[in-house]
């Protein structure tokens, strides 16, 4: 006969269990983590403590049992971060070294001449493309992969970071950690060659989240420069063609901030005609801009810090603004003066990484995960030349907890919890949930189809279907966990991780 204890405590801990990973719940690899040691200490202890005689022997074996599990945790075993988006622990043995990259070596005024720009390149200046909206035009290339299957150009190894490519004028650009150096990186489209290499003396390590920069460089190609935000804060205006400093600006000091964001500094700069605009720290000011031609600090709006979230141009209720998600709050600000035109209340204590889409010309969507809610926000004018917010439905779905939602007309499309999934805008209500696709990152095609750069590295491209799940073509090109975003410019997709970068075409039509 089964003791009653042992049993009631494997079925509750089990169900528990059942329950977490049926639902995706957010908190699942941490209920796993928690629940399965916790199962074990509880049946130790019943194992020594139940019955009668040689009760401390046996409570003395189980001690002395979870100290060798601790030990064999602290002597054998390392923790190498999250293996995925859910938290799930990465271990590895001790005596494995991970690869260690050398640091760059590169003559910034004697940098490298990019190929000639090769046949369907089209630039990708900054952060999901030109607008920042995660919109790219209508693919102009072959979407059936097996029939036409993309050319690989070139694969090579970079260092550890989460940022994506920006694309100018033959050049990719990108940021990576190598050592105790946090570099800007610009590599030849055509070729993958290194051309040029800027290094700052930082290191950011956060153990669950990983190593290294986070924040996709933005290039302004009228003043010949590239502006990249590093994983502390640090601002550089770099010489596009060489990559010597022209200026740098420490943002967390000048928006006031007296707390740095746990994760790093993820947020794009924006661009908005002469100044640069960057997000704040996780407190102090939420926008800081500064002049594109000499880094004068020009204005600093807001009181809420920044996010994970990059400020986006756009036209909301006929009025362009930047909207800016915020540590607890979604803004609207005047881009010339920075003053905030409307603010919606949106606290939380875990963090926000969506962008803000927009949705029809007074309505944005953000997301989130964590337990809060997702908001379609409705923007008007009001009297006093300010405007007001409000939310349509709030809901928990979708989950977004590292990338953003692409709309096609009344239906938004999203990774919900690494599930991609399909939301009614007009109602907020979930419709299907399939495909798992992982903690990774998708842009929009055109007016049909979405590309989705899945965490575990191959990238699909999905079909904009409110009544299923419909995926039309997939590619395997990374093998580990890719939480960057994808590259679309023109028929050349660049994509990386921490590991590696490849450049594919796409063939033309």
């Amino acid at each position: 006969m089964i003791p009653k204890f042992p049993l009631f405590l494997t079925l509750l801990f089990g169900g528990l269990l059942a329950w977490l990973w049926a639902t995706d719940h957010v908190f699942r690899s941490g209920g796993l983590m928690i629940l399965i040691p916790l199962w074990l200490i509880l049946f130790g202890l019943w194992w020594a403590l139940h019955l009668r005689g040689a009760r401390m022997k046996r409570l003395g074996v189980f001690i002395l049992g979870v100290i060798a599990v601790i030990a064999a945790f602290k002597y054998l075993i390392r923790y190498d971060g999250s293996a995925d988006g859910s938290a799930f622990p990465s271990l590895a043995w001790r005596w494995e070294k991970a690869e260690v990259l050398p640091e760059l070596h590169s003559d910034a005024d004697a940098a490298a001449v990019p190929s000639p720009t090769p046949a369907g390149v089209a630039d990708m200046p900054r952060f999901l493309g030109t607008k920042g909206d995660g919109v790219r035009p209508e693919p102009d290339w072959q979407t059936d992969w097996k029939a036409h299957p993309p050319r690989e150009v070139w694969r090579i190894k970079v260092g550890d970071g989460w940022a994506g490519f920006a694309v100018a004028g033959g050049r990719a650009l990108t940021q990576e950690q190598r050592g105790e150096e946090e570099y800007v990186t610009c590599y030849d489209l055509a070729t993958g060659k290194l051309l040029w290499a800027h290094a700052d003396k930082t290191r950011f390590d956060e153990p669950m989240g990983g190593i290294g920069p986070r924040s996709t460089p933005t290039v302004d190609a009228a003043q010949n420069v590239v502006f990249t935000m590093g994983s502390k804060g640090l601002l550089n205006c770099l010489d596009l063609t060489t990559g010597k400093v022209r200026w740098s600006k420490e943002i967390l000091k000048d928006g006031g901030s007296t707390k740095s964001p746990e994760w790093g500094k993820s947020a794009a700069p924006l661009i908005v005609g002469d100044n640069i605009v960057c997000s704040g720290g996780d407190n102090g000011a939420t926008l800081i801009a500064y002049r594109r031609s000499d880094g004068q600090l020009v204005w600093k709006a807001g009181d809420d810090g920044g996010s994970y979230s990059s400020p986006v141009l756009m036209t909301l209720a006929g009025r362009e603004q930047i909207a800016s998600v915020n540590s607890n709050s979604v803004t609207g600000h005047d881009p010339a003066s920075g003053a905030v035109l409307w603010k919606f209340d949106w606290p939380g204590f875990f963090p926000k990484v969506c962008q803000p889409v927009q949705v029809t010309p007074e309505r944005i969507l953000v997301t989130t995960s964590y337990g809060l809610k997702s908001n379609l926000l409705e923007i008007k004018p009001a009297a006093d030349g300010k405007m007001t917010v409000s939310s349509i439905w709030a809901a928990s779905a979708p989950r977004t907890k590292f990338s953003s939602a692409s709309v096609f007309g009344t239906h938004a499309y999203a990774l919900d919890e690494g599930t991609f999934c399909c939301v009614d805008l007009a109602t907020g209500e979930r419709g299907w949930r399939e495909g798992r696709y992982g903690f990774g990152q998708q842009i929009r095609l055109g007016e049909s189809l979405m590309l989705v750069q899945a965490e575990k590295g191959f990238v699909a491209l999905v079909k904009a279907n409110p009544a299923k799940l419909e995926e039309v073509a997939r590619l395997e090109a990374l093998n580990a966990k890719t939480w960057n975003p994808p590259t679309l410019a023109g028929r050349w997709l660049l994509l990386r991780n921490d590991r590696e970068a490849v450049c594919f075409e796409l063939p033309a039509k």
